[in-house]
């Protein structure tokens, strides 16, 4: 069973290379370092079914397979998805699913900071 961690509040750092999304606005947000394991759905997903682990594309179809081989070589059980603003709650579970059957203990959402702090 997927164990949904109490959605984080997260922002990407600074740094992190990938495709540019439009990440959702949270009031709170705690930083997270960059090894982390990264599962990014752009807008284009809609049209392509296309999602990216860490910076390498992976069709939907695939992903549990890829993403339990990214776990067990970084020992890891937690993702962390960066999905943008426009993409749909459906959209945003169909992935949570592909990743749940991959392996996934815990999800953390990446949003990002109000403009004004």
């Amino acid at each position: 069973m997927l164990v949904l961690l109490i959605i984080f509040m997260v922002t990407a750092p600074l740094m992190q290379r990938g495709l540019d999304v439009n990440l959702p606005v949270a009031r709170r947000a705690s930083s997270i370092n960059a090894d982390r394991v990264f599962v990014t759905i752009p807008l284009s997903y809609r049209t392509d079914g296309i999602v990216q682990l860490g910076e390498e594309d992976v069709p939907l179809s695939v992903l549990d397979e890829r993403v339990r081989q990214t776990l067990s070589e970084n020992d890891q059980d937690d993702v962390f998805l960066r999905g943008d603003s426009a993409v749909t709650m459906q959209e945003l579970m169909a992935v949570m699913d592909k990743l749940k059957d991959g392996g996934v203990q815990r999800v953390g959402l990446v949003t990002r900071l109000p403009e004004d702090r």
